[in-house]
Order: C-alpha cells, then structure tokens, then sequence
C-alpha cells in the first residue's frame, strides 16, 4: 500500500498539553477534521489515497504516565490502577475525538492501541495488521493514538504515536507520514529561539548527527521524548518522505496533504 498516508495529530494541537489536566482543544480538531474531511472525499473511491490517523496523548495521556512512571517498569499488581486510568483516559480522548471526525463525515474505525499492540525488545509490533488492511481495502480510516502496552509479557510500556507511526509506515512500506505539530518544523535546538527558521529538508545523516547531539527534549510532562523522540522514531525507515509542520495555522494541513511544502521534508 505505497498509496497510504499517515498522519499523526500531536498531543499539543490537539490537546492544551501543558496544562496538565485533560483539556480538548475542540475548535482546532474541528479544523482540522474539516480539512481532511475536503480532502479525502475529493478523490473517486477508487482513486482515493488510504490513510491511517494517528494522534499523540497530550494532556490526557501524558501526566498519568508520568505521574504513575509507567515507561519500563516492572508490570505487578500495584501498578494495575495507573496502567487502567491511562487507558482510560486515552479512550475518552479517542471517542471524543471520533465524534468530531465522523461528525465531520471521515469514516474513521476507533481502535484501542492497547488491545492490539505489544512492544518486544524494544519494538512496536501490532498482533494483527490485517484488521488494519481490511479496514483500508474498504475505504476506511483507522482511527487510534498512543497508548500504555504490555512489553515483553512483563513491563509496562509507552507506544507511542510516533513509534506507531514508524512501525505502520515500514510494515505497509507507506511513502509518506505526516506529523501535524505546533512547531514550524524541525530546528537546531528545541524550542527554537525567536526568528529562527525551520530545516527545509533534513537528510538522514543531517538527522543522525542531531540524534548524536542531543539525546533528549526538555519537556518532562512528555514520556515519549518529544521532538527527538519523534526523530528518533523515523530513523530506521527507507525510502520514505516524513513532513513536520505546523497545524495550528489554518490551511496548513489541507496544504500538506495535498503534496504542497510546508515546515521540515526528513528525507529517508
């Protein structure tokens, strides 16, 4: 499926991130929805390009995995309660945010990362890739967001949507992901100073040298290493054109999704 786009809406568009408190940027999904809504049903059905939908925990998921220090610990009962309440939240988040996309006619299918979707040594693996093809086969969107795992039958673990993505992207080996973020795109350091310009395009030595560079970002209400976490993430894919930008801006997606510049090109 080389005709398959995935895009990821991060936590921080979609969510007030920082506030630490579950808060729906409800206006902005509803842009956004509508944006992919035009796009999407513009195309003849058999013409259409698939497309998976992924989004970031935000302020649902993120301050319970982090209160809670769900990231490689040792599963055992006391640590039950934290892992429910962060599905729990990222459910609400999900459903809360289907109503939005089907309201806007997306026919999205909401799937729960968690019942799906392990970590073994390290890598995202999905127990069922063809629950996710036939849903694309019918002109479907699956529709599902980061989430606490179970890895390697005895941790607990962050899948995040940008591992999702990387994982989803080399087993259908899709041409193109797309992370929608509040960020003009990929820069030196993060978070850029005031002025400073965005990469156009970023090579995969330009982006192992970052790697090397610096190991983390600084946002410690973000259990899944944020922007470097998120490159971090593309690195092993082939043959595969990433685009960072920024969503916030009104028309910026329905740009991007229609193959026009905007924010960094990670060229793979």
């Amino acid at each position: 499926m080389s005709k398959l786009i995935i895009l990821k809406l991060g936590g921080s568009v979609i969510t007030a991130k920082q506030s630490g408190k579950p808060m729906l940027r409800t206006r902005f999904v509803r842009r956004l929805a509508e944006e992919i809504a035009e796009w999407y049903s513009a195309a003849p059905f058999k013409k259409r390009t698939r497309l998976v939908l992924l989004y970031g925990a935000g302020s649902f998921g993120h301050p319970l995995a982090h209160r809670y220090r769900l990231q490689d610990k040792d599963l055992d009962a006391e640590d039950l309660i934290g892992v429910g309440r962060t599905i729990a939240a990222m459910r609400e988040l999900g459903t809360r945010l289907a109503d939005i996309f089907l309201d806007a006619g997306i026919p999205i299918i909401p799937l729960q990362t968690s019942s799906f979707v392990q970590k073994k040594k390290d890598h995202v693996v999905c127990k069922d890739y063809s629950l996710i093809e036939d849903i694309l086969r019918a002109g479907g969107v699956p529709f599902f967001g980061g989430d606490v795992v179970i890895a390697d039958g005895r941790r607990t673990a962050i899948a995040s949507a940008d591992t999702l993505a990387a994982a989803l992207a080399a087993h259908f080996r899709a041409r193109r992901i797309l992370f929608a973020t509040d960020v003009g795109g990929v820069y030196r350091r993060f978070p850029p100073r005031r002025g400073e310009r965005a990469f156009p395009v970023v090579h995969r030595k330009e982006l192992q040298g970052m790697l090397k560079k610096r190991a983390s970002d600084d946002s410690p209400l973000d259990v899944t290493g944020a922007m470097m976490g998120k490159l971090r993430a593309l690195l092993p894919l082939r043959n595969c054109t990433v685009v960072i930008f920024d969503a916030t801006k009104a028309g910026s997606l329905a740009e991007v999704l229609r193959n026009r510049k905007r924010g960094t090109i990670v060229a793979l």
